[in-house]
């Protein structure tokens, strides 16, 4: 759950900073009421997500962007706060087991779509999500590979 109080001075303050989820699925109740609070980056600009009452929101999180091998994009998203009102949001993550190793669906990796992420232990880029600063989708550089690199799937 996360709380996001009233806060006088929003245009000072972010209730949760611009990130991408390392789960596969976020699936986000936004609560009650028209006080917008989840925005999405989209074309370099934040589009806020409006609340659809008795509706979920269902997030791609890093995890299903390197299983399609970037065909699905781990979105990126933020929370702000209201200047009047105060917001409750209820989040639950669906994620591969620690010990599983993830990469690239090998139907999805060919020469017109060389692989563009190393398999890495789901819980090793766990661990490196929850140590590092939320900074967009930085962590998903954690299992990129470099062109040029030698690496291969």
């Amino acid at each position: 759950m996360n709380y996001y109080p009233a806060c006088p001075r929003p245009d000072l303050v972010l209730g949760l900073s611009p990130h991408s989820d390392g789960s596969a699925l976020t699936v986000l109740q936004q609560g009650k009421g028209n006080s917008v609070g989840l925005q999405i980056l989209k074309d370099n600009s934040w589009i806020p997500v409006q609340p659809i009452s008795n509706a979920l929101v269902i997030n791609v999180g890093d995890t299903i962007e390197v299983l399609t091998n970037g065909r699905y994009k781990s979105v990126e998203h933020r929370a702000v706060t209201h200047k009047e009102k105060d917001r409750l949001s209820i989040v639950t993550f669906y994620a591969p087991s620690y010990e599983i190793e993830i990469g690239p669906m090998q139907e999805l990796v060919n020469e017109n779509n060389p692989c563009k992420y190393r398999r890495y232990n789901h819980g090793e880029y766990s661990k490196h999500y929850v140590t590092n600063k939320l900074q967009g989708k930085k962590t998903l550089e954690f299992a990129k590979i470099n062109p040029g690199s030698g690496l291969e799937y």
